[in-house]
């Protein structure tokens, strides 16, 4: 047991620690056999009867106690206040407690006296630590968040201290540089990275962010492997008392990403060239005779199918000084307003530019369309079919009245 000596001094020490908003308990008469027995003698301040959820005439017992520890912990604490007392020494333990039915986080910091052979005193200076575990777990479990989230998204940060000139990278940007374990980079180190071509590149970036200006650029490095990389890496000033003190960042393997948009662009390359055969083949101009062309049409005629139509059939026209063009309506089984205003201005078109625009090959739907639209259909020239059309250019070109040609073409509208 305590002496009277030791007793006050324990009081004197428990009334300063309550004040401070600490908690002391006292077990006495332990021994390693039953380190937590339930009806050992206890000593317990206010401030531990409150943490208890008690009055100050809880029972005097280690039983008092051990009831609120979790039951869950108990063990642990068994284990090692048993090797604290046969160690005679000091030990620091967090362990839970259960008060209302709600579950709190106890840090105990303890000190095991022999009073008699086999057997000691513990006194105990207890303080709850809930909130700080929790702010604990927060910081974990923010940290953690962080650290699968940079490793799912190929994202590492940096961190660059400008009053110690020291440079941070997390463990993501240690993986994306393949370095080796305990690797420590310096801020000329992580500019030699990237690929030479980019050196100056990046060197005037950091500088720049050095004197408060953001970067966002997409380069390539050489990792301590020597594999090439596409990355993006960004960068911000941070002030602290409005002195620029430390830069932070982010560094993002974008190779896939790269090689993605690479294959991408390449695709839509092979289908824009496809997509031109395929209109050049839809759109088959044929020189059925000197100074005449003709341009077999099928299926539907948008604006962007009219619009490649008239350009191609223009150039045509231009290129080989043609004096007619038939437009061959003959695989057009359907035709709209929009449609027939489309061939109506290919027609006219080719008319500005001194040749003779021509329609055959109307079928009886398509013509009942062009007439009941109410486009204008003044001045337009059509045959049955294309063998008709043909004769009656012949006919024109070969009485050589360049002059009367248009005039010597009746309308079969």
């Amino acid at each position: 047991m305590a002496t009277e000596t030791q007793r006050a001094a324990l009081d004197r020490m428990t009334r300063a620690l309550h004040l401070s908003g600490a908690a002391v308990l006292e077990f006495e008469d332990l021994g390693a056999d039953d380190p937590l027995a339930a009806d050992a003698p206890a000593y317990y301040s206010d401030r531990v009867c409150e943490l208890l959820g008690r009055e100050r005439d809880a029972p005097p017992v280690v039983g008092t106690w051990l009831a609120a520890v979790h039951p869950d912990d108990r063990d642990e604490v068994r284990v090692a206040r048993r090797e604290q007392l046969l160690a005679a020494g000091a030990v620091t333990l967090e362990y839970r407690v259960v008060i209302g039915g709600a579950t709190r986080w106890w840090q105990e910091q303890s000190e095991a006296t022999p009073t008699r052979p086999g057997r000691a005193s513990v006194v105990a200076v207890v303080r709850d630590i809930t909130d700080e575990r929790a702010e604990q777990e927060e910081v974990r479990r923010s940290v953690e968040l962080l650290r699968q989230t940079q490793a799912a998204g190929a994202v590492g940060g940096w961190e660059v201290d400008l009053t110690n000139h020291a440079l941070y990278w997390t463990e993501e940007t240690h993986r994306l540089h393949e370095v080796p374990p305990g690797f420590v980079p310096d801020l000329a180190t992580a500019i030699n990275f990237y690929a030479p071509e980019h050196v100056p590149i990046i060197s005037a970036a950091v500088e720049r962010c050095m004197q408060g200006e953001p970067y966002d650029v997409q380069l390539e490095i050489v990792t301590f492997l020597g594999n090439r990389r596409h990355v993006q890496a960004a960068g911000v000033p941070y002030y602290e008392d409005g002195k620029l003190t430390r830069l932070y960042g982010i560094f993002r393997d974008i190779t896939e990403q790269r090689r993605r948009e690479d294959e991408l662009r390449a695709q839509i390359e092979i289908i824009a060239r496809q997509d031109s055969a395929i209109r050049q083949l839809s759109t088959p101009i044929i020189q059925l005779w000197d100074n005449i062309l003709t341009l077999p049409l099928l299926g539907t005629i948008d604006a962007a199918r009219a619009a490649h139509i008239m350009e191609r059939l223009l150039a045509e026209v231009t290129r080989t000084r043609a004096r007619f063009a038939i437009l061959d309506l003959t695989g057009v089984e359907a035709l709209d307003e929009t449609t027939a205003d489309h061939l109506l201005r290919l027609v006219r078109a080719v008319d500005l530019l001194g040749a003779r625009g021509v329609l055959c090959g109307l079928q009886p739907a398509v013509a009942e369309s062009l007439t009941s639209t109410g486009v204008e259909l003044a001045g337009v020239v059509t045959y049955r079919n294309l063998h008709e059309a043909l004769q009656r250019c012949l006919q024109v070109i070969s009485a050589r009245r360049p002059a009367a040609a248009r005039s010597d073409m009746p309308s079969r509208t």
